[in-house]
């Protein structure tokens, strides 16, 4: 007699690789959009700045996006650690996880817009009481005193990214759990590690440090100008601040 739950508890393993091969491509997606506000707003502002600190910027910006995703990945986990040890795994829940992610990523897009047309104006993120006061006719006044071409660069960049956000969620296959029958029994090693790994691997992304304290505003701080230590924050990060 087969044991149903290792098979259960394996597949869902594949599934939280997928999901978190997805969120990889993703924060590469957030990298670019950080490239573009550099390239766009932030280069022609800092030409005295050391590139050191430029690249330093970009690796906190990433720890910083990891954080996003982390967080993203916490009720992803609690999800499939139910349907792995009930051993349930509906075909609907997998259009669900895709629904998930491409709202999740409209949303990072979304935020991520809106914030550069600020960031080109005042030289900072926007914050929580900045998306309280937006409007239409706000983000009007903020397009008028760019460059066209900027603006026009920036929009593409943005419906390209979710774009290929969208199109990578969509093309995700996560097969059949019992795809994964096997003659071997899993042994209580196997299925702990299978529990704890991916545990720890979001409670690190989410905390975005192996440090004592959480990433926080002064990870950010890698050098004397501001725009520079802006730049390593991202909109998602900062809409709760």
């Amino acid at each position: 007699m087969p044991n149903r739950f290792i098979f259960s508890l394996r597949f869902s393993s594949k599934v939280f690789v997928k999901m978190a091969v997805l969120a990889l491509a993703m924060i590469f997606f957030m990298t670019l959009f950080r490239l573009n506000l550099y390239f766009l707003s932030v280069f022609h502002a800092t030409p005295d700045v050391d590139f050191i600190e430029v690249l330093h910027s970009f690796i906190a910006g990433l720890r910083f996006d990891l954080l996003v995703f982390g967080f993203i990945f916490i009720p992803l986990f609690f999800v499939l650690m139910i349907q792995a040890f009930t051993e349930r795994w509906p075909r609907w829940i997998f259009a669900a996880y895709k629904t998930y992610f491409v709202g999740v990523w409209f949303l990072i897009c979304t935020l991520s817009f809106m914030d550069y047309f600020y960031f080109a104006r005042y030289g900072a993120r926007m914050r929580f009481e900045n998306y309280m006061s937006w409007s239409p006719q706000v983000w009007m006044d903020q397009v008028q005193i760019l460059p066209k071409n900027q603006v026009w660069i920036f929009c593409v960049i943005t419906v390209l990214l979710f774009s290929l956000g969208y199109m990578l969620t969509k093309s995700l296959k996560f097969g059949d759990w019992k795809d994964e029958y096997s003659p071997q029994k899993g042994s209580k090693v196997e299925v702990f590690l299978r529990v704890l790994v991916p545990l720890i691997l979001i409670a690190l992304a989410a905390r975005g440090t192996v440090e004592p304290h959480h990433l926080a505003l002064e990870h950010s701080e890698v050098s004397s100008n501001r725009a520079i230590n802006e730049m390593a924050l991202n909109a998602v990060w900062c809409f709760d601040k």
